[in-house]
């Protein structure tokens, strides 16, 4: 009788485990599991504020990311070109100690579709958006711990969501998050810079992924005292439980780094003087 108590009592918990509420961040660490990704829509908007009444352009870019083994493993980011843009639009392909690009920014020779655009082990994957990196679980938790209010939101990728919205600055980003501090440069901020704040809204769904995030921040250009920033980053998620492979390209469709700076010799000096 005593054993068959203890078996039930076990199943009931198993039970429980399986059923019980999850957090984003166990969402994330599910996914980070499996040969699965997800596919970003980003629009960024930046400006000025000296400049009241200046244009403020939009930039956007498509990417998709695959996860494996809990982490990202690959990413695959396209500019989308506008109307009256003639160059070709740039693309990158990140894997581990290895970057890839096409496009303007790097034009290849003939009979090759890639550039070998950087080379380095210490290369790290993001799944990264205005300063707030989704991609990394202790990341992700930082951030969600300065949530201020938690609302209903709109529909999102098929599902309900709920509206999580913060503030978090400069100095908590650089302590908390590995894609900020390699994009920030390795240097701590300091001063006024540590201060900024990033004020941050995002949007998870009924299986407590993410599906949208909207950052945005106001900060001094390049340390300049007299110019200030503003920048606004919109971001969709969609697909998450796409299977995704990211292939990377073969040797004989890549140019080497050294075929790559001549080509771009060549297309600078061909290029007419205005």
């Amino acid at each position: 009788m005593m054993a068959t108590s203890i078996a039930v009592t076990g199943l009931g918990a198993a039970a429980d485990a399986q059923t019980a509420p999850i957090s984003p961040v166990d969402a994330l660490e599910r996914r980070l599991a499996e040969n699965r990704g997800v596919a970003m829509s980003e629009a960024t908007t930046s400006w000025r504020l000296e400049e009241k009444n200046a244009e403020k352009p939009i930039s956007r870019r498509k990417i998709r990311v695959e996860f494996g083994r809990g982490t990202v493993t690959a990413t695959d980011s396209r500019d989308v070109a506008g109307s009256d843009d003639p160059q070709p639009p740039a693309r990158f392909l990140k894997f581990k100690g290895r970057t890839y690009c096409q496009g303007w920014i790097c034009p290849t020779p003939e009979g090759k579709t890639w550039v070998l655009f950087y080379e380095d082990e210490k290369t790290r994957l993001f799944l990264e958006s205005g300063g707030i990196e989704l991609g990394d679980p202790a990341a992700l938790r930082a951030v969600l711990a300065t949530t201020e209010t938690r609302r209903p939101g709109g529909v999102y990728d098929g599902t309900r969501t709920t509206v999580h919205q913060g503030t978090i600055t400069y100095a908590e980003l650089y302590r908390t998050s590995p894609a900020f501090r390699d994009g920030y440069g390795g240097k701590p901020p300091a001063g006024r810079d540590a201060k900024v704040e990033v004020s941050w809204r995002l949007w998870t769904g009924e299986d407590q992924l993410v599906r949208r995030i909207r950052t945005s921040r106001t900060e001094w250009l390049f340390g300049d005292a007299d110019i200030r920033l503003h920048r606004v980053v919109d971001t969709r998620l969609t697909g998450w439980d796409a299977v995704t492979d990211i292939p990377v390209p073969s040797a004989d469709e890549t140019a080497g780094r050294d075929d790559w700076k001549d080509e771009w010799k060549d297309s600078r000096a061909k290029r007419p003087v205005s």
